[in-house]
């Protein structure tokens, strides 16, 4: 695989999933066993680069995302494409599994986070309140909230229902971050803390439910 463009490690922290591929040629997901060093599987059938490749809470799934606009999901054990989901007009960026692993949100060039049903690929909701790109996007170990950030400088986080269906993910908050882009978000396993870094070299640490400052790392 040429390009890897993110990596993510599970829970059980045994296993490494890689992703990247060609541009305009083919995405490629990887998955290593961190015990052996050994390459596990290869997930091919995206048409471009992947930015993002996560695996559900149980490890059962894996989910792809990338330049090509879609989201696939793959049985990890066998390999196997599930469903391919459609809806973005723009490369998607990121994604994150709910911590029941009934829901994955995607966030996208198009400016919007689509949530998502895992079961079935139907879409629940978009949130359209961002105003530029959307880089990244994490949902609160609680799961009772999802927060996006990206090209426009700005945290939002949304309120999200046990069926996060249209209508009921209300906006909760719409925080000015960083005076560039914000690239990553992360929580706190507690869901109290939330980190965010820009590309204005910064990482901010915030109160997740106030989204007051904590501190300011010395610039990176």
């Amino acid at each position: 695989m040429t390009g890897v463009q993110t990596c993510a490690l599970p829970i059980s922290g045994d296993l490494l999933v890689a992703a990247g591929g060609e541009p305009g040629l083919v995405g490629e997901a990887q998955l290593w066993d961190l015990r052996t060093g050994k390459l596990v599987r290869s997930y091919l059938g995206h048409r471009d680069s992947l930015y993002a490749a996560r695996l559900s809470p149980d490890g059962k799934l894996l989910a792809t995302a990338g330049y090509d606009q879609k989201i696939k999901l793959w049985e990890t054990e066998s390999g196997k494409e599930l469903r391919t989901l459609d809806g973005h007009n723009g490369p998607v960026f990121d994604l994150a599994f709910h911590p029941s692993g009934r829901i994955m949100a995607t966030a996208s060039g198009d400016r919007t986070v689509k949530l998502w049903s895992v079961a079935t690929g139907e879409r629940l909701d978009t949130l359209n309140q961002s105003q530029q790109e959307l880089y990244c996007v994490q949902f609160s170990p609680d799961g009772r909230s999802v927060a996006a950030a990206g090209a426009d400088n700005r945290i939002r986080i949304w309120a999200i229902s046990d069926t996060a269906r249209e209508g009921t993910n209300p906006l909760r908050v719409s925080q000015f971050a960083h005076e560039l882009p914000v690239i990553r978000l992360a929580y706190s396993p507690d869901g109290r803390t939330l980190a965010s870094a820009g590309e204005d070299r910064l990482v901010k640490i915030w109160d997740a439910e106030t989204m007051r400052i904590r501190a300011t790392l010395p610039p990176q």
